[in-house]
This record gives structure tokens, C-alpha cells and sequence, in this order.
């Protein structure tokens, strides 16, 4: 009966929780800058939340970022998968790649732990960046596993 219990697997979180959440300016709303490097460090699993509410419709992206990095020891950055853009349908609201123009463009973004959020669409055809729209938005940083990590990633 001992044996049984001491083998037992240690019971491990599965689920995603928020460590940071900042306003459109870079203000801390949840958790910390601090907590969230600290993931970071430890290779913990990010995702990162944001949205926008207009007069008549709103959004809401949830997605992984394919590159992060941590400057200064203080704010984070992160790069997210390019994607081919698609057409929303916002009477029916749903989404399609009817419009197979679209299908050349990609969307791609940089945003920032002070609320910073660039957005571009690049012409793949063409290779070139046809529309820039930096945006400031309230972003939430949720992360799964990993390891609370203290040391920075760098050595001296």
C-alpha cells in the first residue's frame, strides 16, 4: 500500500491560466510582467488573447505565438504564424476563402507586453507590405506548464 501511493504521478495543472493581462497602454489589469518572463524562462506554452468591439459587431483572436522574446529582462514581445486572409461574411458571420484574391495576402503581427499590436498585410506575389496598421489593444498572456524560471535565458 505504501509503495502504490509514493509512485503515484505528481497531479500537474492541464489547463491554460492568465499570467498577464495589460490595457491598451501597457498597464497592468492581471497577474505580472515579472510572473510572465518567469514562464517564459521555464518553457511554459503561451497563448495570447486579444479583441475589438465595434458598433455593430465584435472579435475576438486566441492564438500561439511562433516566436517570443523577452527584452531587457523587461517587456515581451511575440511574433505570430503569418496567415493567408480570408473573407467575413458579418450578416452570416462566418468566414471563407471565396475571394481567392485574398488568397496572395498574408496578415502578420508583432505585439508587445505595453499593449503595442503591428499589423501588416504582405503580398506574397509581390513581396511587398501593401497596408500597416499599428493598433493599440488590451492583451491577455495565458500560459500551461512550464516551470516558474527566474534566470535569465543569456549567460554573462
Amino acid at each position: 500500500m505504501i509503495l502504490v501511493i509514493s509512485c503515484k504521478p505528481e497531479k500537474t495543472d492541464l489547463n491554460y491560466k492568465i499570467a498577464y493581462k495589460n490595457d491598451r497602454e501597457g498597464n497592468t489589469l492581471m497577474g505580472s510582467k515579472e510572473a510572465l518572463i518567469k514562464h517564459i524562462r521555464g518553457g511554459a506554452e503561451i497563448k495570447i488573447g486579444w479583441g475589438f468591439k465595434g458598433k455593430t459587431h465584435s472579435i475576438e483572436h486566441l492564438s500561439e505565438p511562433i516566436w517570443i522574446a523577452v527584452l531587457d529582462e523587461t517587456e515581451v514581445i511575440a511574433h505570430l504564424d503569418a496567415q493567408v486572409l480570408s473573407k467575413t461574411d458579418w450578416d452570416k458571420l462566418t468566414a471563407t476563402y471565396a475571394d481567392s484574391t485574398l488568397l496572395d495576402l498574408e496578415w502578420r503581427v508583432v505585439l508587445t507586453t505595453k499593449g503595442e499590436f503591428d499589423a501588416i498585410w504582405y503580398d506574397r506575389n509581390k513581396g511587398t507590405v501593401t497596408e500597416r496598421r499599428p493598433q493599440k489593444h488590451t492583451i491577455t498572456w495565458f500560459v500551461k506548464s512550464g516551470v516558474d524560471n527566474s534566470e535569465p535565458l543569456f549567460s554573462n
